[in-house]
């Protein structure tokens, strides 16, 4: 009898989840766009065209969301340290601490190594 693995395969989990999200927001946007009476196509070539149809839109998608990104890597980098407060109590990790919890990572993941 085989043990039964709650995760997704890899495929699902970064490619497909990320498409169904993306089809569900285009989705619940649409129906707003429908229901404030407009066209919820022509909207979404107006941001389209707004956002990277000319260089100065591209400038500002690329201002405005980088620190969107750098935000969103520094909480990456926090989790995957264990040193945000929720997950250490606020405590920071000392270098032997982190050594061994890099090294229970490894072995939970590649077991044989």
């Amino acid at each position: 009898m085989s043990a039964r693995t709650d995760r997704l395969p890899p495929f699902a989990d970064y490619v497909l989840m990320p498409l169904i999200n993306l089809a569900m927001a285009l989705l619940i946007s649409g129906v707003v766009v429908v229901f404030m009476g407009e066209s919820p196509w022509e909207a979404m070539l107006t941001m389209l065209d707004g956002a990277l149809g000319r260089g100065e839109g591209i400038g500002y998608t690329l201002f405005y969301a980088t620190s969107f990104i750098f935000t969103g890597l520094s909480v990456a980098v926090a989790i995957t340290a264990a040193c945000s407060t929720s997950a250490r109590r606020g405590r920071p990790m000392s270098a032997v601490s982190a050594r061994r919890w890099w090294r229970w990572r490894w072995t939970a993941c590649c077991p044989g190594i």
